[in-house]
This record gives structure tokens, sequence and C-alpha cells, in this order.
């Protein structure tokens, strides 16, 4: 007959966490063993209890050490330094947990293993933990080299993503995404025995997909995955609700998609993943695994406008190194170039070699400083962005370079700026990137102007302003429009997007015209408060207003056309 230990092993393997849980809880019934904490500390992981998994893990370690066992309890402490920073950014104490791994590795008993694996596990924790990239690269490779020698999958995978992701980071595009997808292909070939390991090289892949811009390889993978996942043991990373454009996803994954989104252009799918990741993270009281969510929120709330609820978003988490360049973005969108260029300068400085991370930075940077007026320092800046691009071979990064030197052409009243303005259009719309192909366009225009081609340029502007409006990018769309007025044309044309909302979405704005908060919304057509707010949310993008005034002010202006119709 199995024994309960048996029993949670078995459950573990094939990712049902509740048996497990039950199983383990009642092996450490029978002996508080390590190896009953350890799975019972595994489960409630899995089952969204952190906090009771590090719990749990901690007791495993003492009891580990207790039974001799060094690499495993170096093992365990690794682990539960990685939670602390990663899920927690508490850096003190989980470079307290990784130093005590260190010593439990180096202080081991010969022949357990301890100048081993676990040794590859510390390297990959000080990878994670550096800031540094060429120090963070090397303890990646020094993790894999002794995942190999000691044939431990689970950390040969982490690790062959971590060096893969770092690669491309660095600009070596074609290695790195030929290590990543070595790492997927182990994953999905079922060589981990800890599917906390193909969650991890799954984030490694949304993470580099966003760097390049390349969402088809990650929809590659994702099918992958997801066909894997068919199969017994894969069930957890499987979540219901994901976006349907690329299948069910890990749970893991809500920030980074969400961010994906946001540079597709695809503002209201971006939306609804940010939102659904926070109200995830505020639940849970855990900081964000890796971007925090709130950081891609306030750069969408941004571009749709309504810079009050960004910069209230911002503020709060103006600590974090991924808010400088949504709060870069809303500085300029104030009006402070100054402050813009300041920031970015101060993150660019301490990111150090990774350029193809700082590439988001140094394209934000270009726009700040022309608007500071420093035209010299933003052709330096372009000329970095181009190396980036040479370096990568990227078209998106292709696009980001001509669209940078296109505008600093512009700026100093170069008559070639037309060209790569108009090639950057064209590579941004091949990439999918609808809403930089429209501000290329929206700045070809302005270029055709200065250079007398007055009817072309209102084709470019018209046809932004379309796409800006179906995107839900207020201020661009408004930029847009203003510029149309100018050139002596009108911009739009009465009442938009109200075709946009669906039958339920009408009856929202039809209550919020009347005044009523989202918990009486709620109630009025029994559904909860929080999706209630959601469709809120989804109102103010896609008719494009900033506020519930707004929204409530396009509803009766709306009425009274059609009551007069």
């Amino acid at each position: 007959m199995p024994t309960p230990l048996g029993v949670g092993r078995a459950a573990l393997a094939v990712g049902d966490w509740a048996t497990a849980r039950d199983a383990f809880t009642e092996a450490t019934h029978d002996d508080d063993s390590a190896d009953a904490l350890d799975g019972l500390a595994r489960a409630a992981w899995w089952l969204g209890d952190v906090e009771a998994g590090i719990d749990y893990r901690i007791r495993a370690h003492n009891a580990f050490r207790q039974e001799g066992r060094f690499a495993d309890a170096a093992t365990s402490a690794v682990w539960i330094s990685r939670q602390l920073r990663q899920l927690f950014r508490n850096a003190a104490a989980a470079d307290g947990w990784l130093a005590r791994a260190e010593t439990l590795a180096s202080d081991g008993i010969p022949g357990h293993g301890t100048d081993g694996s676990a040794l590859g596990w510390i390297a990959l924790a000080r990878s994670e933990a550096t800031p540094d990239a060429a120090d963070a690269a090397a303890s990646a490779r020094d993790a894999l080299d002794r995942a190999r020698a000691h044939s431990d999958a689970d950390l040969e995978i982490e690790a062959l993503a971590r060096v893969g992701l770092l690669t491309i980071a660095t600009g070596e595009v074609d290695t790195g995404v030929h290590q990543l997808d070595e790492a997927m292909a182990a994953a999905s070939a079922g060589a981990a025995s800890d599917l906390s390991s193909v969650a991890t090289a799954y984030c490694s892949l949304l993470e580099a997909a966003e760097l390049l811009g390349d969402d088809a390889r990650f929809a590659q993978w994702t099918a992958a995955i997801t066909a894997f996942g068919s199969g017994p043991g894969f069930g957890p990373l499987i979540a219901p609700g994901s976006p349907a454009a690329y299948g069910p996803l890990s749970s893991f994954c809500g920030a980074c998609c969400g961010g994906l989104y946001l540079v597709t252009g695809r503002l209201a799918d971006a939306e609804t993943e940010l939102v659904a990741a926070i109200a995830e993270l505020e639940s849970s009281g855990m900081a964000s695994r890796c971007v925090h969510p709130v950081t891609r929120l306030g750069e969408l709330r941004v571009l749709q406008g309504r810079l009050d609820e960004a910069r209230a978003l911002l503020e709060r988490y103006e600590d974090l190194p991924e808010a400088v360049r949504p709060l870069a973005v809303l500085d300029l969108a104030a009006g402070s170039p100054a402050i813009a260029v300041a920031r970015l300068t101060r993150r660019l400085d301490e990111i150090g070699g990774l350029e193809v991370a700082a590439l988001p930075l140094l394209t934000v940077l270009v726009d700040a400083q022309l608007a500071a007026g420093d035209t010299a320092a933003a052709q330096i800046t372009a000329e970095r962005v181009a190396d980036v691009a040479e370096r990568t071979r990227s078209d998106r990064h292709r696009a980001e370079a001509l669209f940078a030197s296109g505008k600093v052409a512009a700026a100093v009243g170069d008559p070639t700026a037309e060209t790569p303005l108009r090639d950057a259009a064209r590579l941004f719309s091949e990439a999918g990137l609808a809403l930089q192909a429209c501000r290329a366009r929206l700045a070809l225009a302005r270029a055709l102007v200065a250079d007398g081609d007055i009817p072309v340029a209102i084709s470019e502007a018209r046809a932004a302003l379309a796409a800006f409006d179906r995107l839900g990018a207020r201020p661009d769309a408004d930029a847009t429009s203003a510029f149309l007025r100018e050139l002596g044309v009108r911009g739009r044309t009465g009442p938009k997007n109200l075709d946009l909302l669906s039958q339920r979405e009408r009856e929202v704005l039809g209550l919020v015209a009347q005044g009523l908060t989202n918990a009486e919304i709620a109630e009025r057509l029994f559904i909860s408060v929080k999706t209630a707010g959601h469709h809120v949310s989804s109102i103010l993008t896609k008719l494009g207003v900033r506020s519930r005034t707004e929204a409530a002010a396009f509803a009766a202006v709306h009425a009274e056309m059609r009551a007069s119709e």
C-alpha cells in the first residue's frame, strides 16, 4: 500500500496539488521528515499560498540539516532566497539565505553533491541578484555548466533560459534565441522534474519576446507548450481565461503579457491583462515576480490621456527600475522634458551593458532630448539606437532606429527625413506594432508639410488619426486632429467608437451617466464590483475619454444627438 509520502510525490508529478498537500500533511503527522515538509512546501506554493510554502521550506531546510543532507539544505535555502527577492523584494533577507546556502555548500559532507548542482543553484540566484550584466551572465553560465556536469535537468532549463535572456539583452540575439529555444525544447519535452522550472523558462521566453517585439516566436512556443500541457504533469501552468491570441498561458505571465500587448498596440487587451494581474498581486500581498504590472498600466494610462490616473499609479512605485520609462513618458506628456532626460540618463547609467534592454529607454530619450531642444544629444542617442538595431538585426529595432534618425533629421530641417520616417512606418506596420506605425506616419506627415507636400501629408495624418482613435490612444489622436486643423482640414466628425461598446457596456455607460458608483452598478446589474470596474475601464478606453465625468458627458451628448435624428 502506498505511503502518504509516496502518494504526495505521485500527486506532485501530475500536478494534483490538493492531493499532494493532503498526502504530505498526513506524512508530517507520521514523521516530520524533511521530504514531507519539502513536498508540502511545493504543494502550498502551487496552490498560491506562497507564505506557507516559504514557512514549510524553512522547516524542511532545518530538517535537511539535521538529517545531514547538506546539498538539499543548501538548495532549499536558495529557493527561499529567490522567493524573498522575486516575490517580496526583501533583498536583505534574500542575501542572508543565499549566504547560508553558500556556507552549507562549502561545509557539506563530501559525496553528498554539495559541490555540484547545489553550487549551480547558488550561481543562478547570484545571477538574478546582480545588476551588473557581465557578472550576471558569468554566474548564469557557471550555473549551466554545473547543471550539465551533474545532470540536473531543472537547473539546466532555468540556467539556459537565463543565459539566453541575458545574451539577447546584451545584443547577441541569434545566440540568445538559440539558447532560449533549447531551454523551451527541454521544458516542453518533460525533462523537468519540477514544473516551476518550466514556468521560469516560460517567463524568460515572454520577457525576450517583449524585448524584441517578437510575439510570433512566443506564440509558436505557447502552441508547443499547450500541446505538451495536454499530457500528465503540465496542467498547473495552463490558466483559463488567458488571451485567446496565444492560447492558454502560465498564470505567472499577466504583467509581461500585458506589456507585450502594450508594445504591439493592443491597448484593450493590455488593460484587461494588467488589471487582472494587479488584482491578483494585491490579493496575495506579494510583489510582482518580474515587472510590476502597475508600471505597465501607468504607461497605458498615459497613452489613453488619463494622466492623473497614471501619476497616481506610478508615484507609489517610483523606486522600481521598471517605473523609469513610464514616468519619463508621463514627464513628456506633462511638458517636463528636462526631468524625463535626467530620469532616463540615470537609469541608463545603472543598467550598463544591457544595450537591448536599454532600447526602450533610448527611444523615449530621443523624444525627450528633442522636446528639450537638444538635437545634438538626440543625434547621439539615435546613433545608439541604430547600433542596437545593427547588432540584433531585429525588424522592430530597425524601425526604431529609422524612426529616431528620421525625427532628429526632421527637427534640424533635413529634407531627407521623409525616407527614414516612411521606412519606419512600413517596418512597424509589418512587425504588427500599430501604435508606433501611426506615430511614424504622423511624423512623416509633419515632414511632408515642411517639404510642401500638403495633400500627401493630409492623407497620412488622416490614416494615423483613424488608427489612433481605434487603438484608444487619446493624446496621439488629439495631436493628430489638431495638426489636421492647422492644415484647414476637419479632424473628427462627431461622437466616435460608440459602436465598439457591447450591450452590457452600454448599460454600464447609462448607469455611469446617472452618477452611480461601481458598487451601485454591480448591485443594479447583479455582477461583482470587480466586473463593474472592468466594464467602466473598458468603456473609457473605447470612447477615448479620461474620466467617468467625460464618459457621462459623452453619453448625454450622444443621447441628445440620437433624439434629434
